[in-house]
């Protein structure tokens, strides 16, 4: 079975991608070819990484930047879908996986012209995507083209159950295939020493909607609870306004680690107690979507405080392997800390629930699932 992987960005910064691939090629019937863009993040020795065939659309620098005009941003995705389809045409697939409806439509091109089959893979709601929703043309056209073509292929799949809800619905489709873009299993990590203090931790790139300013507000309302300490792990342009706030409050109260690398995330959390995966619904696409640091956490066995929407409701209420805070505000993110560090008996609990959540959702468990699917639509072609 030959698979044609695409994603419209430089391969290696997706790691549901990665994990596609190195799944992929685990399989004995299996052959992959990876297709992706050469953009600014471009390197290429974690490219060369892979392994399997990787080729990359090329386009000149003039096109890319925020400054540049919707013309030439127009023209950059026409000669890049161009190259892709044919990319696509020449690896001569079985099955086409297009990761995001960027990426769909041209390998929905392709798809027709080599009568192969086609995974549209949906890792947003991308119609919903904040910084789509307020350009109300751009949406319009982008909604356009996902109801042409989402009736034409030959599976949808997405990564969380009220995404697939709100996509069964709003085009009136078979309810898509949920694949989690959980943790490997291999990557558990429940043994080892924990860092001193009761450490709440929430890692991830620092910007607005992921927590993290709520964390350090939160300060005031633990300063009775000298054993219990905040821990942000991470980088992004919020890095310095969350440093100067943590100053001015009590800095005592804050640890900022530096980045790690994506292997080094889940070992480090698990020297942590709590994990925090707080999001603001700035838009419905954050709404429909679930944390991906709340499945390493969980890989780290940590009881887990979250924010309320649909996917964590729905997690947790199987699970209980944490808090779901009704309010997204520095007052109710610190009664759950309180809780539990003060409730040992349900710490203990949700420490054992978040493991159970783990190993039964992991990235082996979830792809074992999408191959088996292709599997039967590539006998049936």
């Amino acid at each position: 079975m030959k698979i044609c992987d695409v994603v419209k960005n430089s391969v290696w910064y997706d790691p549901r991608v990665r994990k596609q691939i190195v799944s992929y090629l685990a399989e004995p019937s299996c052959e992959v070819n990876a297709i992706g863009v050469m953009d600014r993040r471009y390197d290429e020795e974690k490219v060369q990484e892979y392994p399997c065939n990787v080729r990359l659309a090329r386009i000149a620098p003039k096109y890319y930047g925020a400054q540049r005009t919707f013309l030439m941003k127009m023209i950059r995705e026409l000669k890049v879908n161009k190259q892709i389809k044919k990319m696509i045409i020449d690896s001569n697939p079985d099955i086409i996986h297009a990761n995001d409806l960027n990426a769909l439509i041209p390998a929905y091109k392709a798809a027709k012209k080599l009568k192969c089959a086609i995974i549209y893979d949906s890792h947003e709601v991308f119609v919903e995507n904040a910084s789509i929703v307020k350009h109300k043309f751009i949406r319009f056209i982008w909604m356009a083209y996902e109801k042409f073509l989402i009736n034409r292929i030959d599976k949808v799949v997405c990564v969380s159950h009220a995404a697939a809800s709100y996509l069964e619905k709003l085009y009136e489709i078979e309810k898509p295939l949920v694949v989690t873009n959980c943790s490997l299993k291999t990557e558990q990590c429940f043994a080892g020493e924990k860092n001193d203090c009761f450490e709440v931790l929430n890692h991830g790139q620092f910007y607005e909607g992921r927590g993290y300013d709520i964390m350090i507000e939160a300060i005031p309302y633990l300063q009775d609870y000298p054993d219990i300490r905040l821990a942000l792990r991470g980088f992004g342009k919020l890095e310095e306004k969350l440093k100067n706030r943590a100053n001015e409050l009590d800095k005592e109260k804050v640890r900022f680690y530096p980045k790690a690398l994506v292997q080094e995330l889940i070992p480090l959390a698990a020297k942590s107690h709590v994990g925090i995966a707080v999001t603001e619904a700035i838009c419905l696409n954050f709404e429909l979507s679930v944390s991906n640091k709340l499945f390493e956490y969980a890989s780290a066995g940590l009881p887990v405080i979250m924010s309320d929407i649909p996917e964590h409701r729905y997690l947790n209420e199987k699970y209980k392997f944490g808090i779901i805070i009704s309010e997204n505000t520095p007052e109710k993110l610190a009664q759950a800390i309180i809780k539990l560090y003060t409730d040992k008996e349900f710490y203990n609990q949700c420490v054992s629930n978040a493991r159970q959540l783990s190993e039964e959702i992991n990235w082996e468990n979830e792809f074992e699932r999408l191959i088996k699917f292709e599997r039967t639509i590539s006998n049936s072609k």
